[in-house]
């Protein structure tokens, strides 16, 4: 089984990506910010660190924690984001090697991981991947979808993406870049071009 990772910054196309790339027989994907969710739910070792750095205001009315009183948080202040990171992402790397394992038992021959930054966290183990790949697309792009997207103000979305490291500082670290600045059948495209080559390697 080969561990591919997927990578890139906000609104670059992971999602649509991945998304091809489930479709593949052999192919399993799976979302690592869902997984950094479960491991910051109430009660376990993440949340309460969590809870004590940042307080009860990043707390939904359920008491677990509100993702995106979090993210704007972590959006606003690279110190915030660096405490949540090396908080965060060791749990998820746990997680994922369970993960892992139990699509190894089960005979998945390719498990994609979507991670975002996986090629920039010091958190996490390089040589857990086999092989990653950078998502990428123009800035202009990536604002003018996260605008459209999630309904953000022109310059809410331009700080999100520029608070971002560049991808031209990223494209060296990976092992594949992927463009999706065309279209969304180019982008399938693309993807699926790229999986099948990475399950031809998988055997």
């Amino acid at each position: 089984m080969l561990i591919v990772g997927l990578a890139g910054g906000i609104a670059t196309g992971k999602s649509l990506i991945a998304q091809e790339a489930a479709k593949l027989p052999g192919v399993a994907v799976v979302d690592a910010d869902k997984i950094a969710w479960e491991t910051y739910r109430k009660n376990t070792e993440t949340y309460r660190k969590l809870v004590k750095r940042f307080g009860e205001t990043i707390l939904a009315q359920d008491g677990e924690i509100d993702r995106k009183k979090l993210g704007a948080l972590v959006f606003a202040d690279s110190e915030a984001r660096e405490f949540v990171n090396a908080t965060v992402h060791p749990a998820v790397q746990a997680a994922l090697e369970k993960i892992a394992e139990t699509h190894r038992v089960q005979g998945t021959k390719l498990l994609v991981i979507e991670a975002a930054l996986v090629l920039e966290s010091p958190h996490v183990r390089r040589d857990f991947f086999d092989y990653i790949i950078l998502v990428n697309a123009p800035r202009e792009v990536q604002i003018q979808r996260l605008i459209e997207r999630s309904g953000l103000a022109p310059e809410e979305a331009r700080h999100r993406v520029e608070s971002q490291t560049p991808p031209e500082l990223l494209a060296p670290k990976a092992d594949f870049v992927l463009d999706t600045s065309g279209t969304v059948e180019e982008t399938r495209e693309r993807a699926r071009t790229l999986f099948r080559e990475l399950l031809a390697r998988a055997g």
